[in-house]
């Protein structure tokens, strides 16, 4: 699929998942903070998702999409993020674009300002708006390459398969079965003891 430029990705209506649509942009970057998503695994190590606001232009307006960078493993305590390389010029930049969903249990941002840059819990991009004090657009790039930056990305945009649905319902399901029959016993053993 050849990819697509801003203008169109922005323009398509908000019903379509813009997940995995491809898109080739010119970024520049801003003196922004890098943002560090916290709690992410990857191959058995924890770590987060460094992602980099950069600005580009959109209808002749300067605007700010947020650039992954990859995945960076955790240091031994929390009280510092990993150091990671930034993009440090202009770039053509071809990738695909993904949106998170919203969590209704866990959404907000939850952000912790540090040195290297801001952690954050969730990727809630309307709320990490308000933080940076600046407009977003609603999806995020992920690069298929990076030529400064060999941090492994993650192609996981569905935080859950439809097995693992499936294996938590399945799971569920079976609590269930054992409660009704626990209950089931317990009232048949009751009516024995009244008689």
């Amino acid at each position: 699929m050849t990819p697509m430029v801003i203008e169109q990705l922005a323009a398509m209506d908000s019903e379509y998942t813009l997940t995995g649509f491809p898109l080739q942009v010119d970024v520049r970057p801003e003196a922004l903070p890098l943002i560090y998503i916290d709690n992410v695994t990857h191959e058995g190590r924890v770590g987060y998702t460094v992602l980099q606001p950069m600005s580009v232009y959109y209808q002749g307006e300067k605007q700010i999409l947020l650039v992954e960078l990859g995945f960076a493993k955790a240091p031994s305590t929390r009280d510092r993020l990993p150091p990671v390389n930034s993009i440090g010029a202009s770039e053509n930049l071809v990738g695909r674009v993904y949106e998170r969903s919203i969590n209704p249990l866990s959404s907000d941002v939850m952000q912790e300002p540090m040195l290297e840059g801001i952690r954050i819990q969730n990727l809630n991009i309307q709320q990490l708006s308000e933080v940076l004090d600046t407009p977003l657009f609603g999806f995020v790039l992920q690069p298929f390459a990076l030529p400064s930056n060999h941090l492994p990305r993650i192609w996981s945009p569905y935080p859950m398969t439809s097995q693992k649905h499936f294996g938590y319902a399945f799971q569920w399901f079976g609590m269930a079965v054992v409660y009704a029959l626990l209950v089931v016993l317990f009232v048949v053993r009751k009516r024995k003891v009244k008689e």
